[in-house]
């Protein structure tokens, strides 16, 4: 949020409003002036003109930043790998059945309890599928500069740490 402020130079206080629905109900009573959401969440109140779409993620800088990333600790890396490898490749298959096969919207649209246009227009409009690709990393600097401003972080990650860090295991063939 305040690399959003400062790149577009807005003269906004971050308040901390949590979760979607919280934030949304802020928004709704005049606690907060801007909140946030994850669509599907909010689209229906925006087509009531109940709340305005100000902006993405995809309209900054940060549609070239990782914003998501699946993580896991030492142990399990070490101990685990095969299956950490598998269930990366699961997310894979995912990720090419909701871009692919229509029937994943409806699994989506019933899961969330949604209609299929609506699950569509939040994959389509949201979603770009590049942006779910987990073999790819992008935005490491500026996400460390902000760890160091706020204190994540007292220094850039050197090369060692972040090929340490960052290991992404690679895709099992298909038979």
């Amino acid at each position: 949020m305040n690399a959003f402020i400062a790149e577009l130079g807005a003269k906004a206080k971050p308040v901390a409003t949590g979760s979607p629905p919280a934030s949304l109900t802020q928004v709704m009573s005049g606690q907060v002036d801007i909140g946030w959401a994850a669509p599907p969440f909010g689209i229906e109140q925006m087509d009531r003109k109940e709340i305005r779409f100000l902006a993405s993620g995809n309209d900054t800088s940060f549609k070239d930043q990782t914003v998501r990333i699946v993580g896991t600790n030492v142990n399990a890396l070490n101990t685990k790998r095969d299956a950490l490898t598998r269930y990366m490749q699961a997310y894979r298959d995912t990720i090419e059945f909701m871009y692919t096969d229509e029937n994943a919207l409806k699994v989506f649209a019933d899961w969330l309890n949604i209609s299929v246009d609506l699950a569509r227009r939040s994959r389509d409009g949201f979603f770009p599928r590049e942006a779910l690709n987990p073999d790819k990393i992008n935005g490491v600097d500026k996400v460390m500069k902000e760890a160091i401003t706020f204190k994540f972080l007292a220094a850039p990650l050197t090369e060692a740490q972040l090929k340490e860090l960052i290991q992404i295991p690679a895709p099992i063939a298909k038979r």
